[in-house]
C-alpha cells in the first residue's frame, strides 16, 4: 500500500508598505517583484498599506491574481500601475483645480456636494478614472487582507479601510484599544487610497459624511481623514491591532516584511527664521520622522519581523546584480511626489527594491527558504512618454560595472531630490493646458511691457517730486522723516526769559504754519524709558503787517514743558534765538520750562515776510496720555492763515480716529467743533494729518486720537 504524507503546513505572510509618493509605490513595486519570483508573494495573508504604499497595495490586491501569474500576466499588472505613475498625477489636479472653483457656488444651490473639487477629490477621480475603476471596498479579496490605513483627524487616530468597511482604532478606558467598525456599503477603493495618500500640506484633508461612505445614519458623522502617514509612516502597528484583535497569542504570522522607503532626517546646517508655512511644513515633517522613528525602534527586534530598508545599500560583493552603491545612496533622495517619474527613476527604484527584498529575506531561512533566486533584478519595459526623448532601462543595470557610467546615473538622480512644479506646470498633452495658454501668453506679453511702462511712469514721477523736494523744505523733511528717526541731538543754549515778559503778536501775521511731530521713538512719558523721546519740526512764515512799524520782535511758544527740551535752528536767512523760563513742577515732580523762539525782524520791511524754521526734542509731558488715547494742545498766538500739522504715530501703532476742537485759550468750557479743510492720507493710519485755514488768535486746539 502506498504511503501517505502530511500536506505541508503554509506559510503565513504579512507585508507592510510604507508611504513615500510615488518613490514608495515604485520600490515596493521592485520589492514585490521578488516575493513573485521566490514564491513568497502567494503566501501573503495581510497587506497594511500607507499613502504611496495604498496606491500600489489596493492595485496589487485587486490584481492579485495576476500579480501571481505568468511574467506577461505581471507585466501587463505593472504596467497599468506605471502608465498611472507616469501621468503627472499632481500638475493634473494643479491645471484642474482652478477650472472647479467657478463651478462650487452653482453646484452648492443646486444642494450637490463639492467633495470632488477639492484637491483631494481630484485626486480620488484620478484614482477612478485612471487605475482602479468604481471599485467598492467590499469588492477586495478576502486574501490577501488589505488595510488601507489613514489618520482620523477628527479624532486624532488610526483609521482601516478594508473589506469590511471602515475600523476605528480607539483607545479604552485600560489605556488598550478596541477596534469599532462600521459597515460602509458605498465607499470606494479610490476613496480610501485617496483618504491615505492626501499628504498634509498640498492635498487638504478628505471630509466623509454617513452618506458618502452609506454608514448607517447616526453610526457615522461628519469625518476628516488625510495621510496616514501622520499616525504610522510604515503601518506596522496595524499588525499589532490585528494580532491583538484577534485574541491569538503570540506572532500569528511566521514572517512580516516591512518594506521601508523611509529615509533619514535632513538636518538643515543654513537654517533662518522662515515665515509661518515654512515653519508649519518643518515641525510636519520633524513629527513624522520621530514618528518613523519610534515605530522602528519598537517593532525591529519583534520575532519575524524583517525591515526592506530603502537606505540600505546592498553589497556588490554579497549581490553582482545589485546597483552601485553609489547610486543606491542616492536613490532616498528622490522626491516623494506625485509627479512624473521618467525611466531611470523607476527602472533604479524597481531594481534597489528587488534587491533589498532579497537581502532581508536571506536574513530569515527558515521562514522564507535557502533557495532564493539569485538571477538579475526584473526591470520593466518602459514605453518613452509621448513626446520625449527615449528612455533606456537598461542604462541602470551597467553602473555596478562601469564607475564612470555610476556617477553619471548618481548625477542624474540627485537632480530627482528637487520637486519639479513650475517646469512641468503646463503639458501640451493635457487639454486643460489650451485653457491657460491663451491667458498666460498675452500675460508674458503684457507683464513685462507694462513693467516697463510703470518703470518709466514711476521715473518721471520721482523725477517731479525730486524737483519739487528741491523747491520745498518741508517735502525734503518729511522725507528724511520717512527714511529714518531723527537721532538725539544737542540743542541752543537758551536765554532767560523774564516772568512778564509775555510776546506780544499785534502788527504779524502767520501765513504758514506748518509742524511735523515724530512719535516713533516715544515710549510714553509714564514708561519712564531714558530713549523715549518726541521729535519737533516747524516751520513758519511770517508776515510784518504793512502798519507795524513799532513791533519787530516776534516770538512764539514751543510745545514742549520739559526741562530736558533741546531746540535748534536750520540752515535759514534770519538768526532765530531760544528763550526759556521755570514755571514750576507737575504733580509727577517734573521740573516743567516753558519755552519760546524768537527772531528779530527789525530788517524786515513791513509788508515782507520771513520764514523761521526750529527743531526740537522733549520726552513729551505736553501730550496727555489716556487709556487707548493721547490728547495734544496747541494754541493759535497770532492771526494765521493756514495750519498743517503732521503727527506720525508711535512705532507700530495706528490710530483708530480722532476728534478736533477749540476753545478760547484760559477757557475750556467752551468747546467748539472744528472742521477740517483737508485730511491727508485717510488710509494710513500710521500717520496723521490736517490742513486749516483762516484761524483767529487767542484759541487753544485740542486734538484727541484713540488707538486700535
Amino acid at each position: 500500500m502506498q504511503a501517505t504524507t502530511e500536506p505541508k503546513a503554509r506559510r503565513k505572510i504579512g507585508l507592510a508598505l510604507s508611504g513615500g509618493g510615488f518613490r514608495a509605490t515604485i520600490y515596493h513595486l521592485g520589492l514585490t517583484r521578488f516575493l513573485r519570483d521566490a514564491g513568497i508573494l502567494q503566501d501573503v495573508s495581510h497587506i497594511t498599506s500607507v499613502s504611496g504604499g495604498s496606491i500600489f497595495g489596493a492595485h496589487l490586491v485587486l490584481n492579485w491574481n495576476r500579480y501571481n501569474g505568468s511574467d506577461s500576466e505581471f507585466d501587463a499588472a505593472a504596467a497599468e500601475l506605471l502608465a498611472f505613475i507616469r501621468l503627472d498625477i499632481r500638475n493634473r489636479i494643479l491645471r484642474r483645480f482652478p477650472l472647479g472653483l467657478a463651478l462650487r457656488a452653482p453646484r452648492r444651490l443646486l444642494g450637490l456636494s463639492n467633495r470632488k473639487l477639492t484637491r483631494t477629490g481630484l485626486l480620488e477621480y484620478h484614482y477612478e478614472r485612471y487605475l482602479y475603476g468604481d471599485r467598492s471596498l467590499f469588492e477586495l479579496p478576502e486574501t490577501p487582507q488589505l488595510h488601507i490605513l489613514a489618520t482620523n483627524l477628527s479624532e486624532g487616530r488610526l483609521s482601516s479601510f478594508n473589506r469590511d468597511g471602515l475600523w476605528f482604532i480607539r483607545r479604552d478606558s485600560d489605556h488598550g484599544f478596541r477596534i469599532d467598525r462600521i459597515r460602509t456599503g458605498l465607499a470606494t477603493v479610490p476613496m480610501a487610497v485617496a483618504a491615505s495618500s492626501a499628504f498634509p500640506g498640498f492635498f487638504p484633508p478628505m471630509v466623509l459624511t454617513g452618506e458618502d461612505v452609506g454608514a448607517r445614519s447616526g453610526e457615522f458623522g461628519r469625518q476628516s481623514y488625510t495621510d496616514g502617514g501622520v499616525f504610522d509612516n510604515l503601518g506596522v502597528r496595524m499588525f499589532h491591532f490585528l494580532a491583538k484583535s484577534a485574541g491569538v497569542g503570540g506572532q500569528p504570522w511566521d514572517g512580516v516584511i516591512v518594506s521601508d522607503v523611509g529615509k533619514p532626517f535632513q538636518v538643515q546646517n543654513d537654517a533662518q527664521a522662515v515665515g509661518l508655512i515654512r515653519t508649519a511644513m518643518r515641525a510636519s515633517d520633524i513629527l513624522m520622522d520621530r514618528v518613523w522613528q519610534l515605530e522602528t525602534e519598537t517593532f525591529r527586534d519583534t520575532t519575524g519581523f524583517v525591515f526592506a530598508r530603502m537606505i540600505d545599500v546592498v553589497d556588490p560583493l554579497e549581490d553582482p546584480t545589485a546597483l552601485h552603491p553609489e547610486v543606491q545612496r542616492q536613490l532616498p533622495g528622490i522626491r516623494t511626489d506625485l509627479d512624473r517619474f521618467s525611466a531611470l527613476e523607476i527602472s533604479t527604484l524597481v531594481r534597489h527594491g528587488y534587491c533589498i527584498g532579497r537581502k532581508v529575506c536571506r536574513t530569515l531561512p527558515n521562514v522564507f527558504g535557502t533557495q532564493l533566486p539569485a538571477s538579475a533584478p526584473w526591470v520593466p519595459a518602459l514605453e518613452p512618454a509621448s513626446g520625449s526623448k527615449a528612455e533606456s532601462a537598461e542604462e541602470a543595470l551597467q553602473p555596478s560595472r562601469d564607475n564612470a557610467e555610476a556617477t553619471r546615473l548618481a548625477r542624474a538622480l540627485q537632480a530627482s531630490t528637487v520637486r519639479r512644479i513650475w517646469s512641468a506646470l503646463l503639458d501640451f498633452r493635457d487639454w486643460t493646458t489650451y485653457i491657460y495658454v491663451p491667458i498666460l501668453v498675452p500675460m508674458l506679453v503684457l507683464v513685462p511691457y507694462l513693467s516697463v511702462k510703470y518703470y518709466e511712469y514711476s521715473y518721471r514721477m520721482n523725477q517731479i517730486i525730486q524737483s519739487l523736494a528741491q523747491g520745498s523744505r518741508d517735502v525734503e523733511q518729511m522725507s528724511r522723516l520717512m527714511e529714518a528717526v531723527v537721532p538725539h541731538f544737542v540743542g541752543e543754549k537758551p536765554q532767560p526769559l523774564a516772568a512778564d515778559d509775555v510776546p506780544d503778536p499785534r502788527g504779524f501775521t502767520i501765513l504758514q504754519d506748518l509742524r511735523m511731530i515724530d512719535l516713533r521713538p516715544w515710549f510714553g512719558a509714564s514708561t519712564g524709558q531714558d530713549e523715549s523721546y518726541m521729535y519737533g519740526y516747524r516751520r513758519l512764515k511770517v508776515r510784518r503787517d504793512a502798519g507795524n512799524t513799532g513791533n519787530h520782535a516776534f516770538r512764539i511758544r514751543v510745545l514742549a514743558i520739559d526741562e530736558n527740551t533741546q531746540v535748534r535752528f536750520p540752515p535759514q536767512d534770519l538768526t532765530p534765538r531760544v528763550y526759556a523760563r521755570d514755571v514750576g513742577t507737575n504733580p509727577a515732580g517734573h521740573k516743567l520750562v516753558h519755552w519760546e523762539v524768537g527772531v528779530d525782524l527789525q530788517k524786515l520791511p513791513p509788508g515782507d515776510t520771513a520764514e523761521i524754521i526750529y527743531e526740537h526734542q522733549s520726552p513729551g509731558l505736553f501730550v496727555v496720555e489716556g487709556f487707548s488715547s493721547n490728547t495734544l494742545s496747541f494754541s493759535v498766538q497770532a492771526e494765521t492763515v493756514e495750519l498743517t500739522r503732521w503727527i506720525l504715530m508711535p512705532q507700530g501703532r495706528q490710530y483708530k480716529s480722532f476728534l478736533l476742537i477749540r476753545y478760547p485759550t484760559g477757557n475750556p468750557d467752551r468747546p467748539e467743533n472744528v472742521n477740517l479743510t483737508t485730511k491727508y492720507l485717510p488710509e494710513d493710519k500710521t500717520i496723521l494729518a490736517f490742513k486749516l485755514l483762516g484761524l483767529d488768535a487767542g484759541y487753544t486746539y485740542e486734538l484727541t486720537w484713540t488707538y486700535r
